[in-house]
């Protein structure tokens, strides 16, 4: 009976730190850094995407993946006619780095996220960047690009890892009653 209560908590446990541990997706840090020349833009504005470094073959395809409200409308700023889709956007590395102007159309706001996918390589880079309507200031980042851990997209990850915890307790707890009752 004991080793089965011990079983159970050390099962918990283990399901726990799984859950608390970093997603494979975060485990990695992209190859370069995404720098948004604005950063932050007004609608149907041009922001400049470029990398620090060469993470791309020299003269390598980049597909473009653009998610966030009103993205169809976004487009590769040096075309002239619209793209029905932004999902395949596409842009050519050069000397193996990103240099690409993104207009953002007139209805864009709020915070857009950008992948980079090298076609040959499979390099892939996630920046984002923030349309607000003008006049209006976005919150400060003190010029420091954005990068690590999003607490919004783990918050799932948090309330799970919060009720093993609980049951963790209450199996705990459990246990003491029952040996109570059994020493009485």
């Amino acid at each position: 009976m004991k080793n089965s209560i011990l079983r159970a908590a050390a099962a918990l446990s283990l399901v726990a730190v799984a859950l608390m541990a970093p997603t494979a997706a975060h485990a990695y840090p992209d190859p370069a850094v995404v720098i948004a020349t604005p950063a932050t833009i007004a609608p149907n504005n041009t922001s400049t995407f470029t990398t620090d470094r060469a993470p791309f073959n020299a003269s390598e395809d980049i597909r473009i993946t653009i998610t966030g409200e009103n993205a169809n409308g976004a487009r590769l700023a040096f075309i002239k006619t619209a793209i029905e889709t932004n999902t395949m956007l596409t842009t050519r590395a050069v000397q193996g780095k990103l240099n690409v102007p993104i207009l953002f159309p007139q209805n864009a706001s709020g915070k857009y996220d950008l992948t980079f996918t090298g076609v040959t390589s499979g390099v892939v880079l996630r920046t984002s960047i923030t349309v607000t309507p003008a006049g209006t200031k976005p919150p400060s980042k003190a010029g420091l690009a954005v990068t690590g851990f999003n607490s919004d997209s783990a918050a799932g990850l948090w309330i799970a890892g919060g009720a093993l915890v609980v049951a963790g307790a209450a199996v705990g707890v459990g246990a003491a009653v029952r040996r109570r009752r059994t020493a009485a």
